[in-house]
């Protein structure tokens, strides 16, 4: 959150920041812009009620797994990710920064640890093509 400027905050993402960054600034301008915003206790009390569902869902989302598409473009592409003129990173690289970035802990590890396997699958599979061309006189 900290790239986009303080009124552009949702309701819940100001709340987020006053009850849990340690930026002491950064607290009293979310807490100045929820007062600006002359919220009504109805308003508040649902904003209240959202933010617990956002720490449920930011609290699950630790323990969630990788998909299968998710698995198996980190196992295929571990290094050799398309790199598309508009971007300036790799897709793999990408991903696994973002579930770093929103605290998505498990499908990070498991990130990490399937494309060891991709990296070692291609590895063990390129050893495997020189061995057969070897055998089969194609070198």
């Amino acid at each position: 959150m900290s790239d986009k400027k303080i009124y552009r905050y949702t309701n819940v993402e100001l709340l987020d920041v006053i009850k849990n960054s340690q930026n002491k600034v950064l607290v009293v301008n979310a807490q100045a812009e929820l007062e600006k915003r002359n919220l009504t206790d109805e308003e508040l009390q649902y904003t209240k009620s959202e933010y617990l569902k956002y720490l449920e869902f930011k609290e699950n989302r630790k323990d969630e797994s990788l998909t299968r598409e998710e698995w198996l473009s980190f196992f295929i592409l571990p290094f050799i990710t398309p790199k598309p003129k508009w971007r300036n990173d790799h897709f793999t690289d990408s991903e696994y920064q973002r579930f770093e970035k929103y605290g998505f802990d498990k499908k990070a590890k498991q990130a990490s640890e399937v494309q060891t396997l991709g990296i070692l699958f291609w590895f063990v599979l390129f050893i495997v093509c020189l061995v057969l061309a070897g055998y089969f006189n194609l070198l």
